[in-house]
């Protein structure tokens, strides 16, 4: 009887077999860990307002709904150059008093909001995701959004991922192995860390290449909560 690809996972870290792999060629520009997140060697801090993430990762953003793409938002704040997209907690419980002069589509003072995950992009759309990319109209196509992606390599909680790794590389370094003990349709930290995560690959989406597609990196549900009273005044997500 055939066993399942995510049992065979399961299998694997039991068995404590990790092999060698080869280190990426790009150069590590940022590092996830349970303790900080680093850029260039300069710290970023889900505790601190989205300005300090500005005054560390440049002026070079996008941010707002800015057509044709269909995901922007106020809360989204995007640097093409890094393959980033940021997003800061609006106010889930009091939606209205966010918006300026009651308008719809907009957002109080966004720069003294806290980040609340952080999207990398490993690879562009047309090269992560050819299906999805043939949907795309030519302007949408040929935005920013849909072709940048992180030209570096990312240590992510001792995994040393960039837009060619494969999951099968990612699973055998026992740094992350170690780390890591749940799963579903992505490898993922989900416990016990201050800096929450998960890489997304096209492996579990049948999708060729067989590469990191993109990466995801939150507070601890104690730390959101944490930041919910501490900026808002009261919890505003559920």
């Amino acid at each position: 009887m055939k066993i399942s690809y995510l049992i065979a996972i399961a299998l694997f870290l039991l068995s404590g077999c990790f092999s060698e792999t080869e280190a990426s060629n790009k150069p590590i520009r940022l590092v996830i860990s349970g303790d900080q997140i680093t850029i260039d060697g300069k710290a970023l801090s889900f505790e601190r307002p989205l300005q300090d993430w500005i005054d560390i990762l440049g002026s070079d953003y996008i941010q707002g709904p800015k057509k044709p793409v269909n995901a922007f938002a106020i809360d989204r704040f995007i640097f093409p150059k890094l393959g980033i997209d940021l997003q800061v907690q609006t106010n889930y419980a009091d939606v209205k008093s966010d918006w300026i002069d009651g308008e719809v589509g907009t957002l109080k003072d966004p720069y003294n909001r806290f980040v609340n995950v952080i999207r990398i992009s490993m690879n562009p759309e047309s090269k992560a995701n050819p299906s999805d990319y043939r949907y795309l109209d030519k302007e949408e196509a040929e935005h920013p959004y849909y072709t940048m992606h992180a030209d570096y390599a990312i240590d992510f909680y001792g995994a040393i991922v960039d837009s060619d790794t494969s999951i099968e590389s990612v699973l055998s370094q026992s740094n992350i192995v170690k780390r890591n003990r749940k799963f579903h349709a992505s490898v993922g930290v989900y416990s016990g860390y201050e800096n929450l995560g998960n890489i997304v690959f096209n492996h579990f989406f049948g999708e060729q290449p067989e590469v990191s597609a993109s990466m995801e990196v939150w507070p601890t549900k104690e730390l959101r909560l944490e930041n919910e009273r501490r900026y808002f005044g009261e919890i505003v997500t559920q």
